[in-house]
């Protein structure tokens, strides 16, 4: 699981922490970087209240530090900004000295260390979350809940982010991790194979059964060297629909599991019924649809161009990926760059001021990187520059694709908002002990050794006792 995962690894970051320092405080480990070492005046105990300057006595020295794993240059900037705007706060960025940004060992070290320092009541004020546990820093009540943040907080217009992928973020009613961008899942349909089937696809509240029949259909008309999708096998994609719709499974905060319900059983036999009608298979050539991420205005193109500079060319289409049964319709995200606020922290206010600037206009309009902007109006500057310029090139150094020009109009532009605001359900990206027990455990039914209420049971029983850890 994890040597799959790694390729995703590219796109973000992990942490590191100051595990020997506690909340509010600068004294970082040994292996981090020196910058924005703490005023000896910085205040290590009791929270001040945060106004819109960010501190309400503005002659107090304090600290933040704030942990990532890497250096990363927007963070950098974020400091240098932030400080000349604030200059009693300190911002002490700490990150770990490495050139490799696939060190898995280096990256289960610190995400180790951190738990630790986290458990104890040391570590960052302000931390990056994507490689992290986030769910068992919930559960443990180590993050603060952002969500009471915003709502105390008149400065912080909702309206002005994508408010849809807030909420989706939400934990029990509760917002645990601001994130700077996020990504968007959804299939990439054959246009051309499906036009010529005269199968019309009503995609905009369709379940995972209903995705099976109409791809039969499609392939019964196009030709039977098409089948519905490439995956990489039963088991990986049980563990995937899971992560698109976690809350309905865990309860983090009451560390509840539910895989013994009709849901999950459910869930198992539609895996198995699209498996068995070949409709899902363990390959790609030919499949009517195919997974894609979609990272930014550039990589949408992208993927919907590159298809007609094929060798055989054919018309692509963005389909969002179904729903399972019983779930409501809406498309899957992740979030990128999420930052969480150490309960314990001395400097909670400021902190949050802090996330605050680096959501702003001023600093997402310096992020051009690899997700969407939370900020509406930093996405839509984005987009509109791509708009303007009328064509994406494409980002293969070597192959056919070497050279080419995409065409971006308008309606691509509207189409691809339109998916970015229906976009509801957060997808749990980080490998998890409970994605090792799915994959492990529902083997058994997709190989005919178990029944689907067997295997449910036996999921329940060791993801409660994780649960219970």
């Amino acid at each position: 699981m994890r040597k799959a995962m790694s390729i995703l690894f590219t796109f973000i970051m992990v942490m590191v922490s100051a595990c020997s320092a506690p909340a509010g405080s600068n004294a970082g480990g040994a292996q981090t970087s020196n910058e924005g070492q703490a005023n000896s005046e910085q205040v290590k105990n009791g929270t001040g209240t945060t106004e819109t300057s960010g501190t309400k006595n503005s002659s107090e020295k304090k600290t933040i530090v704030f942990s990532t794993y890497f250096s990363d240059d927007f963070f950098v900037e974020a400091k240098k900004r932030y400080e000349a705007k604030h200059p009693n706060i300190t911002i002490d960025l700490q990150y770990i000295e490495t050139s490799n940004e696939n060190d898995e060992a280096a990256s289960e070290k610190f995400e180790k260390t951190t738990n630790v320092a986290m458990l104890s009541g040391k570590g960052p004020d302000l931390i990056q979350m994507d490689q992290l546990p986030s769910g068992d820093y919930v559960k443990k009540k180590l993050l603060a809940n952002i969500g009471d943040m915003i709502d105390k907080d008149p400065s912080f217009m909702k309206e002005q982010y994508f408010s849809n992928v807030l909420d989706g973020i939400k934990v029990n009613g509760g917002i645990y991790g601001m994130p700077m961008g996020f990504f968007v899942y959804g299939l990439m349909g054959n246009e051309t194979a499906i036009e010529k089937s005269g199968v019309k696809i009503d995609d905009s509240n369709w379940n995972w059964g209903q995705f099976t029949d109409i791809a039969k259909e499609i392939v019964k008309k196009a030709g039977s060297n098409y089948f519905a999708l490439g995956h990489s096998g039963p088991e990986y994609m049980i563990t995937d629909l899971v992560n698109g719709q976690y809350a309905t499974f865990v309860d983090l905060e009451s560390g509840k599991a539910y895989f013994d319900s009709a849901a999950f059983i459910e869930l198992l036999k539609e895996v198995k019924f699209m498996f068995d009608e070949k409709m899902m298979r363990e390959d790609f050539i030919g499949g009517i649809f195919r997974n894609a991420v979609i990272v930014s205005p550039e990589s949408y193109i992208r993927d919907l161009r590159m298809s007609e500079f094929m060798e055989e060319p054919y018309k692509s289409k963005l389909y969002p990926k179904p729903n399972a049964s019983g779930q409501q319709a809406g498309g899957f995200f992740r979030t990128y760059k999420t930052l969480g606020i150490n309960e314990r922290s001395a400097v909670k206010d400021e902190a949050w001021d802090f996330v605050k600037f680096m959501l702003s206009d001023e600093m997402q309009d310096q992020e051009r990187r690899t997700g969407f902007s939370l900020n509406k109006a930093t996405y839509k500057k984005v987009a509109q520059d791509v708009l303007k310029k009328g064509k994406v090139m494409s980002d293969q150094p070597v192959g056919p694709m070497k050279g080419k020009e995409f065409e971006i109009t308008q309606k691509d532009i509207d189409d691809l908002e339109k998916f970015l605001t229906g976009a509801k359900y957060p997808i749990q990206f980080k490998p998890s002990k409970i994605d090792e027990i799915l994959l492990e455990e529902s083997k058994a039914y997709f190989t005919g050794q178990k029944s689907p209420e067997e295997v449910a049971k036996l999921i329940q029983n060791r993801v409660t006792t994780v649960l219970n850890e």
